[in-house]
């Protein structure tokens, strides 16, 4: 009994080193947690500016398509043009030819000028060709 009383209870060395390794990965383990977490909030940041930036440029789209519309739109088009006093005018429905669809069947073709079948071309210069002549 006398033992026991004199018996303190102290730590030993490998209880030390036990406490040290544990508050060292405990510590480690609150970085890497708190790192991750910084991670995923730049990546929540990050899909939160592309879907802006998309979400932004559907609209510019949207956008976009209208004013096509507007800008093609025959009655504007033509106010358009004679505004700009175009010499362009609306064809007659009878000058309208209308061209069959294609069938599968490719029209025989002459040979294209240049190559060994076809007949040389005629040399012209560039100053006939601008000139007119």
């Amino acid at each position: 009994m006398n033992r026991r009383r004199r018996m303190r209870p102290d730590l030993g060395f490998g209880t030390v080193v036990l406490l040290i390794v544990t508050a060292l990965v405990m510590s480690a383990a609150g970085v890497f947690h708190a790192y991750l977490k910084n991670r995923q909030i730049k990546v929540a940041r990050e899909l939160q500016g592309v879907e802006d930036r998309i979400s932004q440029y559907k609209l510019d789209i949207t956008t976009l398509e209208i004013r096509l519309d507007d800008q093609l739109n025959p009655i504007l088009l033509n106010d358009r043009l004679i505004e700009m006093s175009s010499d362009l005018r609306g064809i007659p429905p009878g000058m309208v030819e209308e061209v069959p669809a294609f069938r599968g069947e490719f029209p025989v073709a002459s040979p294209l000028p240049g190559s060994r079948d076809s007949p040389p071309l005629p040399s012209t210069s560039l100053s006939t060709v601008a000139s007119g002549s």
